[in-house]
């Protein structure tokens, strides 16, 4: 997506992977800036540690506290961004309309799932329950996004067999369940089973081929609307692009790179 839209605004440049593991991050982001790197994202699990470690903030980074898009300065020091909030906004606002009366969930704990929180706060959503196998760390977050949040939404940590299904609009997976080798719980089953056919099933995760991924495929299997998380990947990449370059080509051209490598997937 990124060399797509450096070709159609005739920049100089390139975009890779590189696989860093979290004990060596230090090391490769000193040897990036020596080497001239302007900008990078990062995913989990260093959306965290990238923000510690960064000397200055945008806000919605410091909202979040996680960035997953930082611009590397004239100075070498680090200006960390998130494009995770607004880029899911977008992709969400593709599937549903605002209901101010609705309530959500966010499955995680990590930095994906504060700019979820984020996100459907500003999507006027009235209450958040946010899951996790550790009902005290569900907790610690409610209470860390509720202060950030000035009391714009309710806030509950809870663990899957407690969440009420009642109103419940839109589940959010943030965590890398399904993705790789990190299978999706059994206590999904019963969790997606008793919510209402209309509740929307939205998948951070990707799917990297032409088929669902494993939480979207059980959500459909239990007559769920669900989606996987293409449309926002290409949405916080546009924000990316425009936070590191200043330019701004249609998104469009981030849709149509993403299509392109789906298409030489089996």
């Amino acid at each position: 997506m990124h060399n797509a839209a450096l070709k159609y605004c005739n920049l100089e440049g390139s975009y890779g992977l590189l696989d860093i593991a979290p004990s060596e991050l230090d090391v490769h982001i000193d040897r990036m800036k020596s080497e001239g790197y302007t900008g990078f994202n990062v995913t989990i699990p260093h959306k965290d540690a990238i923000y510690r470690m960064a000397g200055g903030h945008t806000k919605e980074s410091t909202q979040a506290q996680a960035s997953n898009t930082v611009k590397i300065l004239e100075d070498g020091s680090l200006l960390a961004h998130n494009t995770d909030i607004g880029g899911f906004e977008e992709a969400l606002a593709e599937l549903i309309v605002k209901n101010q009366g609705a309530t959500a969930c966010v499955i995680g704990t990590g930095g994906a799932a504060k700019a979820a929180i984020l996100g459907l706060a500003n999507f006027g959503f009235s209450g958040v329950s946010i899951i996790s196998r550790d009902a005290a760390k569900a907790a610690a977050l409610a209470k860390d996004m509720e202060a950030v949040l000035a009391g714009q939404i309710k806030l509950i940590g809870t663990i899957g067999s407690e969440c009420s299904a009642e109103n419940m609009s839109v589940i959010v997976n943030s965590t890398p369940m399904g993705q790789n080798a990190v299978t999706v719980p059994e206590w999904m089953n019963a969790f997606l089973a008793k919510m209402d056919s209309k509740t929307l099933v939205f998948d951070m995760v990707y799917s990297k081929t032409r088929y669902d991924t494993p939480v979207v495929a059980l959500a459909k299997s239990k007559g769920l609307q669900a989606a996987d998380g293409a449309e926002m990947l290409i949405r916080q990449a546009h924000k990316a692009f425009q936070f590191w370059t200043n330019e701004s080509p249609p998104v469009e051209i981030f849709r149509a790179a993403f299509k392109q490598s789906l298409a030489h997937q089996i």
